[in-house]
This record gives C-alpha cells, sequence and structure tokens, in this order.
C-alpha cells in the first residue's frame, strides 16, 4: 500500500497535479500548432511560384519558434499517423495534399488525425510585381482553427511590400523580403491569440517611470 501511495505521489508530482513550495510559478502547457503549406489564388496570385505556399509556412514556423504558447510544426503528408490513415485506407492519398486552404474539411481532418490543438491554412491571396519601380506586394489570408471543435479562432488577413524602386533586386528576391515582412506582422497576430504570449511581451515592455 505504501509503495502505491508513493509512486502515485511521485507521478501525481511529475506532471504538476502537486505543487512544491519551490515552484508555485503555473506551468504553461503549450498548444500544439500545426502549419499547412499556403494555398495561392489562381487569378490574383498567378505571378506566384507554385511551392511559394510551402516557403511561407516554412517562415512562420520559424518565425514562431520563440512563441511561449504554441508548439509549431510544418504539415507533411510523410508524418506517420497521416501514413498509417493512407496505409488503412482510411484517407486516400491524394486527399493528403494541397490545396488545404481552398478545402477546409480535409485540412481539419488531417489536423484531427495529427491530434494537434490547434492549425493555420492560408493563402496568398495577391501578388503584385512592377516591374519598372521593382517593388512586390504580397497579400496573405489566414485562418487559425482549433482541430477538435473546428471553431475558428481568429481570421487574418496582412500585406506587405518591398522595394522602393532605387533596389537593383530581382523578383525573387522582393519576393522573399516581401513574404518575410508579410509573415512578420501575421505572427504579430498570431500571438496576440496565445494569452501566455501576451503575458510575456506586456512584461518586456519597460515600467514607465513616475514623476
Amino acid at each position: 500500500m505504501l509503495v502505491l501511495i508513493l509512486t502515485a505521489s511521485s507521478q501525481a508530482a511529475l506532471f504538476g497535479l502537486i505543487k512544491t513550495k519551490k515552484n508555485d510559478a503555473p506551468v504553461v502547457v503549450k498548444q500544439s500548432l500545426v502549419i499547412f503549406p499556403f494555398d495561392k489564388d489562381i487569378e490574383s496570385a498567378q505571378g506566384v511560384p507554385d511551392q511559394f505556399g510551402d516557403n511561407i509556412a516554412g517562415y512562420l514556423r520559424t518565425a514562431l519558434a520563440n512563441s511561449k504558447g504554441y508548439s509549431a510544426y510544418l504539415y507533411d503528408a510523410r508524418l506517420m499517423p497521416i501514413k498509417r490513415a493512407v496505409n488503412d485506407n482510411y484517407m486516400r492519398e491524394p486527399d493528403t495534399k494541397a490545396p488545404y486552404f481552398a478545402e477546409k474539411q480535409k485540412s481539419a481532418k488531417l489536423a484531427q488525425l495529427l491530434a494537434a490543438n490547434c492549425y493555420i491554412i492560408g493563402s496568398i491571396e495577391g501578388y503584385t510585381y512592377d516591374k519598372a519601380k521593382k517593388t512586390v506586394e504580397l497579400t496573405l489570408k489566414a485562418d487559425l482553427i482549433q482541430a477538435d471543435s473546428g471553431r475558428m479562432v481568429q481570421e487574418f488577413l496582412v500585406a506587405a511590400t518591398a522595394g522602393d524602386g532605387n533596389q537593383a533586386a530581382e523578383e525573387d528576391e522582393l519576393r522573399s523580403l516581401a513574404a518575410g515582412k508579410a509573415v512578420t506582422a501575421l505572427t504579430e497576430k498570431i500571438l496576440g491569440t496565445s494569452p501566455a504570449d501576451v503575458k510575456a511581451k506586456t512584461a518586456e515592455k519597460p515600467a514607465k517611470k513616475k514623476k
């Protein structure tokens, strides 16, 4: 009986059910967040390379690496739960691939297979390259969704411009710069949905000096 009590107590302490005097700070459990490759609007973003949506997702994953509330990772059809679903004939292999934003039911099913808490699907909604002015404008749209309930946490729309007309940069370089700016703006909005990240950002602000 004593052994059982000690074992139960140690397990409770392991999972944070018992608070110790040395550590009274609340433990923040990160939400797993799967990021799907971004689709692209065929008409308004036709100048974007087909695989650029993968780049956007990769940029976003990197930008969220230091999140206090989200544990982000990239969707990949080669992940074991997805491969198992295909092998067990639970899903057809074509249904594990893009598009994801345009086929929301499919992405919801994939996120549930991965047992993610939340997921992000998005689309490159607009893209223009002005060769004369050497500028690129890029618009991203994204949805943050709760995986188990399908509840929309928040919708996002961000835009960014790269180049000022004086740069000798090529289109692909300008496109990457614009994507980086857009993803930075999107990251700020996503972190705004995480209480842990909002709290951390507030704590970083210097206190106002009393007059």
